[in-house]
């Protein structure tokens, strides 16, 4: 059977119309932030939304879609990972054995899961993209869509993932629709497109990458030291082993490694959110312990409950941001076109997920924390949006110490003057990003 994905897109305000026609492949849609990405992801994928400046018409796709989505935890329904694999499984297949068949395979595949019994809440982000995309091949769709759902993976297990998809796709003739705000993944399509707010049309697949001013900041104060540093999840699992390291005169700490080798782990050692570890850790600014704010890569677990509005209005009470600076925040959250009367009341989950976490660095940036941990900051923007966000937080480190954990290897070397690669426990320096005191 040939898969075969037809529709016409249009977009009545700017009178287009684009009829398009997908067959086997991967196919990759370039988006900045905003343009609409997930609700075009939505539409294909059959989920009810009047949303969106265009209208999607589907004459003919294949039978069974699976959608991978852009926070892999929307797409996590079972509280262990033996229950997560065999879900999917479970909703196409009624022979047990061919179930527990498919659940074995993709533990073959999924080198992170030891025990089955764990919940997926412990994996780190990348490692639930990795589930989440295993279990979607696992029951053979003829259409695979994708919305930003590998962009917690860094790019040695981006390319793994690619190739597993390309002989997927070679195997069973299926469509594969990927939508990025990453213009470096274009290289990844045997076609490419580009959506924008009033188009949406095929591109060249050789656009030029484009690369981070560098920017300098003062001599920071910050001093990291770790001594046979060591984390046990659940005291079985190690994450953290032996990691002995000392920053001094830091600004701007990064971390970067691979998928599930523990950068958020340090996070929440440093942030004091996981005190049961081994060996020795010490952190101070200037010789004194630093008021601390940890955001981690999923913003709404958070705030819970909590609205951003009752957030800045917390941060206020508390004496964390000044009642005279918010009026600035919020007039640079209109410069990522973030309109604020929208989304201040909105729950946590209901908003946009790079507005939320663009929108909460900015609160926290104007703050009076004297150090920032920003999880993952770049997850979901767009190559102008990385810019913003990089020229930001350099503007911030004038005034306060930051560490960063990101996948995206070009955006912590523009801005952090000493960075740990977790993969080596090496420590590397970029002391041209520090400005000589004078």
């Amino acid at each position: 059977m040939t898969n075969i994905l037809n529709f016409h897109i249009q977009f009545p305000k700017f009178s287009q119309d684009y009829k398009t026609s997908f067959s086997a492949g991967i196919h990759v849609i370039f988006g900045e932030s905003g343009v609409g990405k997930s609700t075009f992801f939505k539409k294909l994928c059959g989920m009810d939304t009047d949303a969106g400046n265009f209208d999607l018409k589907i004459h003919e796709k294949p039978t069974r879609t699976i959608p991978v989505f852009q926070n892999p935890e929307n797409q996590i329904v079972s509280s262990t990972l033996d229950g997560e694999l065999a879900f999917s499984a479970e909703c196409v297949f009624s022979d047990p054995s061919q179930v527990a068949y498919l659940v074995d395979g993709i533990k073959d595949k999924l080198n992170f899961i030891d025990d089955g019994t764990r919940h997926p809440v412990t994996l780190s982000g990348g490692e639930k993209e990795l589930l989440n995309l295993a279990t979607a091949l696992s029951v053979k769709p003829g259409l695979i869509v994708i919305d930003d759902g590998l962009s917690f993976l860094n790019s040695k297990a981006k390319k793994t993932q690619v190739q597993r998809l390309s002989k997927y796709m070679k195997d069973t003739g299926s469509i594969i629709l990927w939508f990025t705000s990453d213009i470096s993944d274009l290289i990844f399509g045997d076609t490419v497109w580009e959506l924008t707010l009033n188009s949406f049309t095929e591109i060249n697949k050789s656009i030029p990458i484009q690369k981070y001013q560098h920017n300098n900041h003062p001599a920071g104060k910050l001093h990291l030291i770790a001594d046979h540093l060591t984390y046990f999840y659940d005291h079985k699992r190690t994450i953290l082993n032996d990691l002995s390291i000392e920053s001094l005169e830091t600004r701007c700490f990064g971390i970067i490694g691979a998928n599930g080798s523990g950068k958020t782990t340090i996070a929440g050692i440093i942030s004091g959110i996981l005190p049961e570890y081994l060996g020795e850790f010490q952190l101070d600014i200037d010789g004194e312990s630093p008021t601390i704010e940890y955001l981690n890569q999923f913003p709404e677990k958070m705030l819970g409950t909590v609205t951003l509005g009752e957030f800045l209005l917390d941060l206020q009470r508390f004496g964390k941001l000044n009642s005279l600076v918010v009026s600035q925040a919020l007039n640079m959250m209109n410069d990522y076109q973030i309109n604020w009367r929208i989304i201040e009341h909105q729950p946590a989950v209901d908003v946009q997920w790079t507005a939320l976490r663009l929108a909460m660095i900015i609160l926290l940036g104007c703050s009076n924390y004297e150090l920032i941990i920003l999880d993952e900051p770049t997850f979901g923007l767009g190559w102008r949006q990385k810019q913003m966000l990089a020229r930001f937080i350099n503007k911030i480190l004038n005034k306060k110490h930051c560490i960063i954990i990101s996948h995206d290897e070009q955006f912590i070397h523009s801005i952090c003057d000493k960075v740990l690669e977790l993969d080596s426990k090496s420590l590397i320096q970029n002391s041209g990003l520090v400005r000589e005191q004078r």
